[in-house]
């Protein structure tokens, strides 16, 4: 199984199914969305910029997952810090139900985390609910709980170090 992938940039031609998935999982999450919403910020995952990113897996040309990084960043007066100065969060995991448990969201994280060493960050943050096994067996670490749109929430880190893997 061959999975190839890409920066969203670079096929804007699945941008809606995409900014689709990431509403639907917002609204599982029990978190306020609204289709436009996913829109408007995954516009900016379109960009030329370093960050916001995210990246899609396709077999055979079938879009079956996707992956982003974000940071938070940003103040009242919307200016964003450096990259380097703010926490980088792992966000939006997705694989198409019939295509998990094939390795595809372990390739769109080890990507997510080699995309993140190549801009010298030594560590990577998510929010976890129902899938904290998932990331701890794949070395994350449970850093503080906290509730996020009405649940509770795994704050979870990793540290990068500075090997770089290849996909």
């Amino acid at each position: 199984m061959e999975i190839c992938i890409t920066p969203l940039s670079d096929s804007p031609e699945i941008f809606s199914r995409v900014a689709l998935w990431h509403h639907q999982e917002c609204e599982r999450q029990g978190l306020k969305s609204t289709l436009e919403l996913r829109r408007e910020r995954l516009l900016k995952h379109t960009h030329e910029s370093d960050i916001p990113k995210t990246f899609i897996a396709t077999l055979n040309n079938e879009l079956v997952g996707c992956v982003s990084l974000v940071n938070y960043a940003y103040g009242r007066d919307s200016i964003r810090a450096k990259i380097t100065d703010t926490p980088l969060w792992l966000s939006n995991l997705f694989v198409q139900k019939k295509f998990r448990s094939c390795g595809i969201g372990n390739q769109l994280v080890e990507k997510a985390k080699s995309y993140a060493r190549e801009l010298q960050l030594t560590e990577l943050w998510l929010t976890a609910t129902e899938f904290t096994d998932y990331y701890q067996k794949r070395d994350w670490e449970i850093v503080r709980k906290t509730r996020l749109g009405g649940r509770q929430v795994n704050v979870m880190q990793i540290k990068l170090g500075n090997r770089s893997t290849k996909i």
